[in-house]
């Protein structure tokens, strides 16, 4: 990716080196940057490295005056260097939205998603919530879809996805329906919500309904046609109202989520212990088994 961005990528691993925080502390590194972005490190240590790479990329493109080498059939010839930043970023970006990161390259600062006032109490809570509840398991396949669509750039389908969460949601807590808003009439009279909640929720269920039905693939709309931005107010719209009909707290949600993540880590790290002490075990069995028990003859000269 940093070939398509740039002609001069070897500078920016380059620079990148010098930003990197995670690693010896003498500024020298065991892992090059090249061979962390082709895999090698742990994850703590590919962030580092694109969190590295964002500062040197937007540096070199203001600083960089060096000419560039590039070859050009059997020949080669000497160039300005070229630093497309604004394709870098959405590139990038994408890609960490695309894999759930919660980090994000603002044109200044790399920072967590979280601090995104949207993100942090509405995309993020929604997400979990579908995540913590095997009820919502096809919900949470199409808002994440959704997620995964945009970062892939493909705005159309993602406004689809999200309008399809919402509907699904719906229907889990066993409402159906033809269209969203007539799942919401429908809630409102078996009591699932109340009729303010109906006056309330109508104007957004009404807005995700018409943009996937104006701007979804589903009607033969080309992702060339919708922007990022429409998808995002599709996701951020589906993702509150989520959130608001299953009347629970954002905060709430994602201190739950966090508890059993917790919980999934600690039985994580037992079930490793238990299958260390059972490795173990076998192999102190493995060993007393070779050996035998000793003999009477044992000492005894056959000779």
């Amino acid at each position: 990716m940093l070939q398509e961005t740039t002609n001069a990528p070897d500078r920016v691993l380059a620079r990148a080196d010098r930003h990197r925080r995670i690693g010896a502390a003498d500024g020298s590194w065991e892992t090059s940057a090249a061979d962390i972005l082709s895999g090698a490190g742990d994850d703590d240590q590919r962030l580092d490295l694109v969190a590295a790479a964002f500062y040197a990329f937007t540096a070199l493109a203001e600083d960089d005056n060096e000419p560039v080498e590039v070859e050009e059939g059997w020949n080669s010839e000497w160039v300005a260097a070229e630093y497309e930043v604004g394709t870098f970023t959405t590139t990038v970006n994408d890609i960490l939205l695309g894999a759930r990161v919660d980090w994000i390259w603002d044109g200044r600062n790399f920072q967590q998603r979280g601090n995104y006032v949207l993100h942090a109490s509405v995309v993020k809570p929604a997400s979990s919530l579908l995540d913590l509840n095997p009820k919502f398991a096809r919900t949470s396949a199409g808002f994440e879809a959704a997620l995964t669509r945009l970062s892939e750039n493909k705005p159309a389908v993602a406004i689809t996805d999200a309008a399809t969460a919402v509907q699904e949601f719906f229907r889990a807590l066993g409402i159906e329906g033809g269209s969203i808003s007539e799942q919401l009439n429908n809630a409102a009279n078996e009591g699932v919500i109340s009729q303010l909640d109906r006056k309330l929720l109508k104007p957004f269920i009404d807005w995700e309904n018409g943009e996937r039905s104006a701007r979804g693939n589903a009607h033969q709309f080309r992702d060339d046609d919708v922007t990022k931005a429409d998808a995002w107010l599709a996701i951020h719209v589906a993702a509150a109202l989520i959130v608001r009909l299953s009347d629970e707290d954002p905060r709430d949600i994602e201190r739950l989520h966090e508890k059993r993540a917790a919980e999934r880590r600690q039985w994580a790290l037992e079930e490793e212990a238990r299958a260390r002490a059972h490795e173990e075990s076998n192999a102190r069995k493995t060993t007393e088994s070779a050996w035998g028990p000793p003999s009477p003859y044992d000492d005894e000269v056959p000779f």
